[in-house]
């Protein structure tokens, strides 16, 4: 997955509307504030997306092989969703799900095998160790 379709994604579940007819609470309300916080910061975070390349990640994968563009993605999303602050459930939840769907249990283990794979190419072990030291 990469970052554009996580983003995507994310953006996708933060903007849905609040289900028809439910009862406007003090509770709702904190969780409709929460969420128009979440959009306005992903609405900065993809504006800058857009000016900028295609893919902030764009110079770390460019020449290098498929499995290894999208290993430096899920490298520098754990590193971001391993950083995150979970301070209530919704949170909780999702900064779990993003792990789970990076498999970020898994990622040393993989990077471990690109490493060995890639070992005599050094501008592929150089872009791998720039994306273990990512994060947005």
């Amino acid at each position: 997955m990469t970052v554009r379709e996580f983003v995507g994604r994310q953006h996708a579940m933060l903007a849905r509307p609040a289900e028809i007819g439910q009862e406007q609470t003090i509770e709702n309300l904190g969780h409709s504030s929460m969420r128009r916080r979440y959009l306005v910061i992903l609405s900065v975070f993809c504006a800058t997306y857009a000016l900028a390349d295609d893919d902030p990640l764009a110079s770390l994968k460019k020449g290098q092989p498929k499995d290894v563009s999208e290993l430096i993605d899920r490298l520098v999303g754990c590193n971001h969703w391993t950083g995150e602050e979970p301070y209530d459930a919704e949170r909780k939840q999702e900064i779990s799900s993003a792990i789970a769907d990076l498999k970020c249990a898994r990622l040393a283990k993989d990077e471990a095998a690109a490493r060995k794979r890639y070992a005599n190419e050094p501008g592929t072990i150089k872009a791998l160790q720039q994306a273990r030291e990512t994060s947005f």
